[in-house]
């Protein structure tokens, strides 16, 4: 898991003219975010709604940013952010972003996003920090990324310690309030051990009733983990 570091920002000099891809589809965001490249001397060469269209663009530009929001309509931005890190290694990725859960704050790590900013808690006095660091070649990740992966460690029960990639996978669908038979249809598999996986994951993770399931699956993100989880059955 790549370590979070806190970095101080550069000079703006030295990102001049630098190229930046904005993967946002809230208008009003992308707007202020290409308002605020613009006083850092960075140049928006595209603005992009949806994640088919960033990696388009991303590929086209060969950026030397790319500002990316996690919650795209047609997919999630860690999916393009692996994608593109796996063919465009040069390019940087900041993630801004308010979501903040668990399985998210992993990802970020794990995929090896360059930077995260919080949209619930940072100012833009922060974004130019990010921004600035990332483009120098450093990491720079908002304190929830750091503490997210802390809580996961201490935790025995976390859910990356005790359930296995295919048991998330039926806990991903659970949460999305899907019956046994439509898990089991979709995994190719017996209503009835979708049922025993069921309770297996309920035991592994001490919880013991299907609402608190759903529950603690929505709460920790998990909803979402089905779009970058690799699949193997037990």
């Amino acid at each position: 898991m790549k370590k979070a570091q806190s970095v101080s920002a550069p000079s703006r000099s030295s990102v001049t003219q630098r190229r930046v891809v904005i993967v946002e589809d809230q208008r009003l965001v992308a707007e202020f975010l290409t308002l605020h490249c613009a006083t850092l001397d960075l140049r928006v060469v595209q603005h992009c709604v949806t994640g088919r269209e960033g990696r388009a663009a991303i590929r086209a530009h060969q950026p030397d940013l790319v500002l990316l929001d996690i919650s795209l309509p047609d997919g999630d931005g860690l999916t393009l952010a692996k994608a593109v890190l796996d063919e465009l290694p040069r390019v940087r990725i900041l993630a801004v972003s308010s979501h903040r859960d668990p399985w998210t704050m992993l990802q970020v790590q794990r995929i090896g996003l360059h930077g995260f900013v919080d949209k619930n808690e940072q100012n833009p006095a922060v974004l130019s920090q990010a921004i600035l660091a990332v483009l120098a070649g450093q990491v720079h990740y908002a304190p929830i990324v750091n503490e997210s992966s802390a809580k996961i460690r201490r935790d025995p029960k976390a859910f990356i310690r005790v359930l296995s990639d295919y048991q998330t996978q039926i806990l991903t669908m659970i949460g999305a309030a899907q019956t046994d038979q439509e898990i089991a249809a979709a995994l190719g598999v017996s209503a009835t051990t979708v049922q025993s996986r069921r309770r297996d994951i309920m035991r592994n993770l001490d919880i013991h009733s299907t609402p608190k399931l759903i529950h603690y699956a929505l709460a920790n993100g998990l909803t979402r983990a089905e779009q970058l989880v690799p699949l193997r059955p037990d």
